[in-house]
């Protein structure tokens, strides 16, 4: 509990207007010592401890930061339960956790923005006012980079997705950080050894997903053919190929079943029934190859000191892999190959698997 005493006789201190000379003065010991215990080179001899709370008028319990350390057990256990929630796609119940959580911590900033995230998830447009007031209300209140930046990007989609308003949301991606000025870029640089090589790894991986980002937007925003969106999906494939040489994907089966799944569609497009084939038999073996995932290490020689674990994948959806590709097959997009042996038999594949 002495790890808060320090911050507690500062921010008494400050509070109280009083000189660390007047303290001791009060105490009979010397200045020396009270400016040690500030700076956490020393404690207080216990029978000074009720001394020190009556001079600031707060409990023992107060001045050791017992309250402090409640304070963050109980904001830890709203994280857990809501990365449990998040992992599972129950955005309903995540939003009336952080509810719950803002009752009990009205003016918690770390509160306040996971309650923007929940919202975000549950339904951005039916949510998009309350959003706003609370990434602007962390802007305005706090200064914790992390929190700053979650504000800035919902702020950022909500405006543009929600509101339609592409000026405001241009205004807040302005805010933000770019590429070569993030803790991702500074780390490296001050790391060693394997701590240093396990960051850059995991750099690694973002960057690859960061492609994938921009590559699927350009298909998406840009005026593609079939063909020239194909060209898109397996470029992105072979550069995944790449990084997890061995097959050991990890998360980012999810990105293949994507890759091949969308590949899919636009064989369709262009009525190659064989290949459109190909692409959901191999949609549906990363699929299951994800929702079957176990926990340990990535394998390729460029990721092969970052950690594998099921926990990376989060959703604002119920459904597993198996179970979002089962709806796409059963949808009307390939309603036609119903009765398609090979269709019945990716069906049976993933069914046993299949979470909706």
């Amino acid at each position: 509990m002495n790890i808060y005493l320090s911050e507690q006789l500062k921010k008494l201190r400050r509070e109280k207007g009083n000189t660390q000379e007047e303290l001791a003065a009060y105490l009979g010991i010397t200045m020396q010592a009270v400016s040690k215990w500030e700076r956490e080179e020393g404690y207080p001899d216990i029978t000074l401890l009720p001394a020190i709370a009556s001079y600031y008028n707060v409990s023992i319990d107060d001045l050791l930061g017992v309250g402090t350390i409640e304070k963050e057990k109980k904001l830890n256990s709203y994280e857990k339960k809501d990365m449990e929630l998040f992992h599972e796609g129950k955005t309903s119940e995540r939003v009336a956790l952080w509810r719950e959580a803002e009752k009990e911590f009205p003016n918690e900033m770390s509160v306040i923005h996971g309650l923007m995230y929940a919202l975000s998830a549950e339904d951005r447009k039916e949510n998009a006012d309350e959003i706003i007031e609370y990434g602007k209300r962390i802007l305005e209140e706090s200064t914790d980079s992390v929190l700053r930046g979650g504000a800035i990007q919902c702020l950022c989609f909500t405006y543009y997705y929600a509101k339609k308003d592409a000026e405001s949301a241009k205004q807040y991606a302005k805010m933000a950080y770019n590429y070569s000025i993030t803790v991702n870029e500074l780390m490296p640089r001050l790391l060693e050894g394997d701590e240093a090589v396990e960051y850059c790894q995991t750099n690694v991986q973002a960057l690859f997903d960061m492609i994938n980002l921009n590559t699927q937007m350009m298909c998406m925003k840009g005026k593609y053919t079939p063909e020239e969106t194909i060209r898109a999906y397996e470029f992105l494939i072979q550069l995944f190929d790449l990084l997890y040489s061995d097959g050991n994907c990890g998360f980012f089966h999810v990105r293949y079943a994507e890759f091949y799944r969308e590949t899919a569609k636009d064989y369709l497009k262009l009525n190659d029934t064989e290949k459109m084939f190909e692409c959901l038999e191999k949609s549906a073996e990363h699929a299951i190859k994800s929702d079957t995932l176990k926990d340990g290490m990535y394998t390729s020689f460029l990721v092969n000191k970052v950690k594998l674990s099921c926990a990376d994948g989060v959703k604002n959806f119920t459904e597993n892999q198996s179970g979002l590709l089962l709806k796409v097959l059963k949808g009307e997009r390939f309603k036609l190959f119903e009765k398609d042996p090979r269709m019945i038999g990716l069906i049976e594949k993933l069914m046993p698997v299949a979470v909706f």
